[in-house]
């Protein structure tokens, strides 16, 4: 794993406020993740981005159901056919759900 790193070091960061001693280690924490550990990490980050979204939606829809803001969620990553086929709502219909 040293060697592994010591290559990884030797490049710029990605991120431009992060040194490369910062994001080794953060490599290292991700190299010694198992799976299951690495799926969890995800999950954990993807509930927050949808409670981030969903926040938003709240605060521009303050009367919106919890039914609308989950679908005025959902329709920021499908298309409005997907949607009108999946859920029979689009946000451009103007009704509420």
């Amino acid at each position: 794993m040293a060697g592994r790193l010591a290559l990884v070091s030797d490049r710029r960061p990605q991120s431009l406020d992060t040194t490369a001693a910062a994001e080794d280690r953060q490599f290292a924490v991700w190299l010694a993740m198992t799976p299951a550990q690495k799926l969890a990490a995800w999950a954990e980050l993807q509930a927050m981005a949808e409670a981030l979204a969903e926040a938003g939606i709240r605060r521009e829809h303050p009367h919106a159901s919890d039914r609308e803001v989950f679908l005025r969620r959902v329709a920021r990553v499908l298309d409005r056919a997907t949607m009108l086929r999946c859920y029979g709502w689009a946000p451009d219909e103007g009704a509420a759900p």
